[in-house]
């Protein structure tokens, strides 16, 4: 069975020793927590932090409202809605949406990850949290033939996710630190757009 999901994925697990020993640090702003129950957001969280930690990048999860200014949005935060009202004909089928170009926000339809997949969802919920993330760190649109940067998710996939994390290629890896760089000024920031990243996962 195929389902067409947009990602572009995050990490979960704020104040973990992982975290604090990565080589880098991502503030996220994760909004509408409590429409997920804690199991399932604490299970991604963890799951996504990890993730994230062995490739050398810590996630500090926040709950507060993300501040607010003139800096440019590679200079922000990352800011993560889950949402539980989401309209049928909005991307049909989608799991979430980000907006790497723009370089700040991304959302996550909780209510679909619920409904397709009820018995895995706090482990689908992470991989659409690094998925989407991930778009959102190297700043552009793109996705790899293989592992958690796949454009389309098998039905395989989701299967093997509920065991093993789906793994980054090395090319993803490389374009998160690059775009790491990009957003702590350390090359010079590219022409902002505004357009949504949207992929398809079976």
């Amino acid at each position: 069975m195929k389902i067409t999901v947009m990602v572009a994925m995050v990490a979960i697990v704020a104040g973990t020793g992982i975290c604090a020993q990565a080589e880098q640090k991502v503030t996220v702003y994760l909004q509408g927590v409590s429409t997920v129950p804690n199991p399932e957001l604490c299970q991604a969280q963890q799951a996504a932090g990890k993730m994230f930690a062995e490739i050398g990048v810590g996630i500090d999860w926040r709950t507060s409202q993300p501040p607010t200014g003139p800096q440019l949005p590679s200079q922000q935060a990352i800011t993560i809605r889950l949402a539980t009202d989401t309209p049928p004909k909005l991307l049909p089928n989608a799991l979430a949406f980000a907006r790497p170009y723009e370089g700040v926000h991304l959302t996550v339809f909780w209510d679909r990850i619920q409904k397709t997949h009820p018995a895995s969802a706090g482990v689908v919920l992470a991989h659409v949290l690094v998925h989407e993330i991930t778009h959102i760190l190297q700043g552009i649109d793109r996705h790899s033939d293989s592992g958690v940067m796949k454009a389309c998710w098998t039905g395989a996939d989701y299967k093997n996710m509920t065991w093993k994390p789906l793994p980054f290629a090395s090319e993803d890896v490389q374009l998160i630190q690059h775009g790491l760089a990009k957003r702590n000024g350390e090359e010079t920031h590219a022409i902002l757009k505004s357009a949504p990243s949207v992929e398809a996962a079976d």
